[in-house]
């Protein structure tokens, strides 16, 4: 996988023509709608940013990004047979939860349909609904990217877009704790993963607070 180079603009061009993202990139353009479709290629545009940002590996972003929402097209029914198909566990909030499983189901799609190997990459695709409480560099940037895209115009976007250029754990807490609030409106259960995701965030808010500034 390939480093942040000083050619930005080369390696943009480099990481958006690689075959295995062209493929990709042709599956979901068929299978999405059209707003789906245009939010994922928002979602790779700003985790790409933020890679560069945070100097974490663009292939890895740019892959994570196309294929998150690759499973969207599913209906309910579609997604507890498809999940059933590979075997997937499904825990209790899983069950009574279709909305969740599109990101399970979608890694396990990236595995079937493109090969992806790269447990990174899988980790960000089935992390980016509920995070979880040990998210790596592009779990955090594909959680954020999701949710403050710019085509995104809910409550809470704009401030997670501005947090996410300063603070990616910041960014996590921010969209972990507007989920939690929109879940106890609704009162949906919610998975214990966002809420080890919103303890850790928050963990890592208070030490990287507490850490002495050096002169």
């Amino acid at each position: 996988m390939m480093k942040k180079k000083k050619n930005d603009p080369a390696e943009k061009k480099e990481v958006f023509e690689h075959p295995q993202a062209i493929e990709i990139e042709k599956y979901i353009k068929k299978r999405l709608e059209r707003k789906r479709y245009k939010h994922v290629l928002s979602v790779r545009e700003m985790a790409l940013d933020l890679a560069k940002r945070y100097d974490a590996d663009w292939q890895r972003g740019n892959l994570a990004a196309l294929l998150h929402d690759c499973a969207k097209w599913m209906s309910p029914p579609e997604l507890y047979e498809a999940a059933a198909e590979y075997g997937v566990q499904l825990d209790e909030v899983e069950r009574e939860n279709a909305s969740l499983l599109h990101a399970i189901v979608g890694a396990e799609l990236a595995v079937a349909l493109f090969s992806v190997s790269d447990p990174e990459i899988l980790s960000a695709i089935r992390a980016h609904t509920t995070g979880n409480g040990s998210m790596t560099l592009i779990d955090k940037i594909l959680y954020v990217a999701d949710f403050a895209e710019p085509k995104r115009t809910h409550e809470g976007a704009s401030l997670v877009r501005k947090c996410a250029y300063q603070e990616l754990n910041r960014a996590v807490f921010e969209v972990t704790r507007y989920k939690i609030e929109e879940l106890l409106t609704r009162g949906t259960p919610i998975h214990p993963k966002t809420i080890d995701a919103y303890n850790s965030a928050l963990r890592a808010i208070t030490e990287s607070a507490n850490q002495p500034t050096q002169a």
